[in-house]
Order: structure tokens, then sequence, then C-alpha cells
């Protein structure tokens, strides 16, 4: 049977031992205040790229992987390019105020950021649609570029 003294120090030789094969761990410092200004300005880009119906601005700020949960229905990457090309082709004017932003950095590649919408969207043909709802992104940063992974928004009827 091994003493007190024994178990001590193959204790303390197992901690060093784990404790040496350790890598080193990267700083895990997160920049919350920059974050938090840089994704201001993507979700401004945004509303911006919306309002002036450029879809290709939009396009321009998701992943290729981005997927989207818009009214319960399930949408991918080339659905949101291609359909908001069409959407916007159709529109005569795109008016949205974005309401209560709140933005959560998760890490320094990874952010949430929310709002409520309000919609004033006239077609060309002269339909006025109203809506308020959710809205959500996941942003995800590569290299230094910030851009939305996943949505999810919930369209009401005013």
């Amino acid at each position: 049977m091994m003493s007190f003294k024994g178990v001590t120090n193959l204790f303390i030789g197992l901690l060093l031992l784990f404790s040496s094969c350790q890598q080193p761990v990267a700083s895990t410092d997160m920049d919350t205040a920059g974050i938090i200004e840089q994704l201001t300005l993507q979700v401004n880009a945004f509303h911006a790229a919306d309002t002036s119906l450029n879809a290709q601005g939009v396009a321009d700020l998701l992943w290729p992987e981005f997927t989207m949960l818009a009214d319960g229905h399930r949408v991918a990457y080339e659905e949101v390019r291609t359909g908001s090309q069409a959407f916007m082709a159709s529109l005569e004017t795109f008016h949205t105020e974005w309401e209560d932003l709140k933005i959560i950095p998760l890490s320094n590649r990874h952010a949430i950021s929310s709002f409520i919408f309000t919609d004033s969207i006239v077609a060309k043909d002269g339909t006025l649609t109203q809506a308020r709802g959710p809205n959500t992104f996941v942003w995800e940063k590569r290299g230094e570029v910030w851009k939305v992974i996943y949505a999810d928004a919930d369209h009401y009827p005013l």
C-alpha cells in the first residue's frame, strides 16, 4: 500500500506531466467594443442595401453557406441571392426601419445581431405590403470580413 506521501508525490508528478503536455492556449481576449463597432457598420450596410433595392449588396453580406429561417421556411444562399434579385426588381420602394438593435459578441469570430423591423414596401403594380417582426443574424468573421452565416426573420402583417 502506498503511503500518503507517495500518493501526494504521484499526484504532483501526474499534474506536472499533464500540464507540460498541454499546448499553449491562444488568447481568448475579445475586443467587444471593436466587434460591436464593426458589426454596427455591417448591419447599417445591410439596411442600406435593402432600402436601395441593391440585391447584390445584400448577397455580398452573406457567406455562400448562408441559410435562413424566414416565416417558418428554410432558405439557402442561392435561393436568397436569386430571390432577392427578382423581389427587388418588382419593387417601387422598400422602406424599412430597424429598431432596438442589439449586438452580442460570442467570440472574436462570431456574433449575433437582432432588431425589430417595420417594413413598408410598394410594388411596381402599386401593392402596399406592411409588416413588422424580429430579425436575428449570426455573423461570422473570416480573415477581416464579417458576413452573415445564418438568419431568422418572422413577418407579421400590420
